[in-house]
């Protein structure tokens, strides 16, 4: 074999192994777009002020992305934004939820029949204290669907007080299917119900000292 055949051999091999090293370490395109991430979830992106929609509201607020961490387009609930609101701002709809501990608390509290009483109770005034200031949320009876697609995000603003260390967010999201035509089979019932939770736990430390917790 002539030196110039075994060079050009040789650089047919290279170029093959590259190719074949290139297909095997390439992301295979899975449900998940980032592996490290939800397939849903939201980031935190600032503090700052805001219309707020009721007189029972403070002014601050917090800014918020929702992220479609998938490769299926996802539908969520929304509203109109205040008109100073920026470019691309979505009112987002969410619930504002009691904390599981908390609704035991108050809800169901263990049996004190008997028991001696020695003073009020001030952990479970404190936690019913707690549950009459919950706010509400802004779930409305009606509302628009935003397509959020693969890989993207919609930005949102919250009230503070609408985290808490007794409560929490729960956003309500869904795939975008194709619908089915005709009627659906009696025998067939139930339907997914999702929802992102986010809490006051969920903020980065930094924000979580601005608001004035630890």
């Amino acid at each position: 074999m002539t030196r110039t055949r075994f060079l050009s051999l040789l650089i047919v091999v290279c170029v093959v192994s590259m190719t074949l090293l290139a297909q095997s370490t390439k992301t295979d395109k899975g449900f998940l777009i980032d592996v490290n991430l939800p397939f849903v979830c939201v980031k935190f992106d600032h503090i700052g002020p805001g219309a707020p929609r009721s007189a029972d509201e403070p002014n601050s607020r917090i800014w918020l992305r929702f992220t479609n961490n998938c490769r299926i387009p996802i539908l969520v609930r929304a509203n109109g934004v205040p008109d100073e609101s920026p470019k691309g701002e979505v009112g987002l709809e969410w619930e504002v939820v009691l904390d599981p501990v908390i609704q035991r608390m108050v809800f169901f509290p263990p049996s004190t029949k008997d028991q001696p009483q020695t003073g009020p109770n001030t952990e479970s005034q404190k936690s019913e204290r707690r549950t009459d200031e919950m706010p509400r949320g802004y779930m409305e009876e009606v509302a628009s669907l935003v397509t959020v697609g693969p890989g993207e995000e919609i930005l949102f603003r919250m009230p503070v007080n609408h985290l808490s260390k007794w409560w929490h967010v729960e956003i309500p999201f869904e795939f975008e299917l194709p619908k089915g035509k005709g009627p659906r089979d009696p025998l067939n019932g139930g339907e997914p119900n999702m929802v992102v939770q986010y809490s006051l736990w969920d903020l980065p430390p930094k924000a979580r000292t601005e608001l004035g917790e630890k």
